[in-house]
């Protein structure tokens, strides 16, 4: 028997450290080249050179005025950065694509303003209504947040003001515009949403060129054409937009809701073998993703990334899916292994999941989410089957007289995830809805309470095992989210109506066909109402 044990433990050992090898890091370079104070100096300095550059389009020398009106304006840029958003300041990939989007927003203010004014005829004509300014502002807020977009309107806005074409109208078209460019395009769930917000540009700036127009006594033939022209920007801006979103996206490695809309697409190979070889677990998959979605948007996050986080957070069950409950038949292979050996198996599937996310390249908020939606929690039926074993053994060593020195202790962290536990709100909710989807499982006849019940304990008891000590998630917030988990459970768990059977059909018919009568539609309705879902291990 101790033999058997030791060779056990030594495996299990072995695979425990197999599993820690395998678990995803950010390499240290990375780190390194992201958090790197040189690296970030060099792009200030780079984006100075530009601005002097640009400015020799209309000089044609370098001028002291201009490269101090450079070094102050980057300076303050720097400034603004530093005390409204410092995670972008101090993040070198995101400072990097600010400073990108706004050059190529003043690249393409001054080239259209250098053109205009060698062309007879268009001096008078507002040119500045004639560039697409809002460019640099929506692009960086679908790839951060709007927070980041508000602010680089301010900072486009002026450096095109200053650098481009000197004019107070052009500063106020460019904020406005650029203020409601970043309004609509704040939630963009399908590319039309991009064309909205470059019509709604377009609109803002034909309403400014026609206002300062008039102010001006601008001719009639001159306004409607700055109209037609400023509705060509709005189309023009939806465009590039559209053009420059997807490759900014694998330059930087951002994630937008576009990313997550592509990605939960049920045709990925990944989830198509889950459905095949595990549809216990990808119809388990199918309604996590529905409750933490509906949790998420209850309190502002992100619905789109909660979703595509479920359907992949259990992907690794597909190396062993007759080991998970929801996938067995009437075989359970638990039954020939000890309880160390069945939670190993189930703890392996967190690894196995990266495993396969590294594989197939999926980002890397999922895979933080297979590797976090457990936390560090303990696999507890056979954790507490594991104490029952060893409880059993010590009655029999007494019964025998034996030393109990020869029994093995129970550490219970052999019996628990690796984690590491949640670190942002989405996987936070994303813990709390996979628990209590597995768990309402076993209610058989679920009334509004008994729900309520269910949330309230799961919920609790991740709190109580400090499985959400590392995550965002305020209480007020977790509050908000039982009250969405209890009405999705609710409409998930309902109840049908018992239809009584049609005797009158049941007499008409032959005596064999009586018999398949009660077999029909209604039978099949009163066999699930009596079908009971039978409780097992949920990991």
């Amino acid at each position: 028997m101790k033999p058997l044990l030791e060779h056990l433990l030594a495996r299990f050992k072995r695979v425990q450290q197999d599993r820690k090898r395998r678990i995803f890091v950010i390499p240290k370079w990375e780190n390194q080249l992201e958090t790197n104070e040189p690296i970030r100096i060099a792009i200030f300095l780079f984006f100075i050179f530009f601005c002097i550059v640009l400015g020799l389009f209309a000089t044609g020398h370098v001028t002291y005025s201009l490269v101090f009106l450079s070094l102050i304006l980057t300076s303050c840029t720097a400034m603004v950065l530093n005390l409204s958003l410092p995670k972008i300041f101090y993040s070198n990939s995101k400072l990097l694509l600010v400073f990108a989007v706004i050059a190529i927003n003043l690249l393409i203010a001054k080239s259209v303003y250098v053109w205009s004014i060698h062309q007879p005829g268009l001096e008078s004509r507002a040119i500045y209504f004639y560039v697409s300014t809002a460019v640099a502002p929506l692009l960086v807020t679908a790839l951060i947040n709007v927070n980041a977009g508000v602010i680089v309107v301010v900072l486009s806005s002026v450096f095109i003001s200053l650098l481009v074409n000197p004019s107070i109208p052009l500063l106020a078209s460019n904020l406005l515009s650029g203020i409601v460019g970043v309004y609509f395009i704040q939630r963009i769930c399908q590319r039309r949403d991009i064309l909205k917000a470059g019509i709604a540009v377009g609109l803002t700036s034909l309403v400014c060129a026609v206002g300062f127009g008039i102010i001006n006594g601008g001719d009639t033939d001159v306004l409607i054409q700055q109209a037609f022209l400023s509705i060509g920007i709005g189309l023009f801006t939806a465009v590039l937009i559209n053009t420059l979103l997807p490759l900014l996206e694998e330059i930087f490695q951002l994630n937008t809701d576009f990313t997550w809309l592509e990605l939960s697409d049920l045709n990925h190979t990944l989830l198509r073998r889950l459905a095949a070889e595990a549809p216990g677990t990808y119809h388990h998959s199918l309604m996590v993703a529905n409750i933490a979605e509906a949790a998420a948007n209850a309190i502002g996050e992100n619905g789109s990334l909660c979703r595509v986080m479920a359907y992949f957070h259990d992907i690794g069950k597909v190396i062993n899916p007759q080991y998970f409950v929801e996938n067995q038949g009437a075989d359970n292979p638990h039954s020939r292994l000890t309880p160390a050996m069945s939670a190993l198996v189930i703890i392996s599937h967190v690894k196995d999941g990266v495993d396969l996310a590294l594989e197939h390249h999926l980002r890397r908020p999922i895979i933080d989410a297979i590797q976090q939606h457990h936390g560090t929690s303990l696999v507890y039926y056979f954790y507490r089957k594991a104490l029952q074993n060893i409880e059993d053994c010590r009655m029999g060593v007494k019964i025998l007289n034996m030393d109990e020195g020869d029994l093995p202790e129970i550490d219970e962290s052999r019996f628990r995830y690796p984690g590491p536990k949640p670190q942002t709100k989405e996987i936070g909710i994303l813990m709390l809805a996979d628990s209590i989807e597995s768990a309402s499982r076993c209610l058989e006849k679920p009334s509004l309470k008994d729900i309520e019940q269910l949330v309230e304990d799961i919920v609790s008891q991740k709190l109580q095992d400090h499985q959400l000590d590392e995550c965002p998630l305020s209480m007020k917030e977790i509050t908000e989210i039982k009250k969405s988990f209890v009405f999705s459970l609710k409409t998930i768990l309902h109840t049908r109506i018992h239809y009584p059977k049609n005797t009158q059909n049941v007499e008409k018919s032959s005596g064999g066909d009586s018999e398949s009568s009660e077999r029909g539609p209604v039978a099949l309705i009163q066999s699930k109402e009596g079908m009971e879902i039978s409780s097992g291990v949920h990991s």
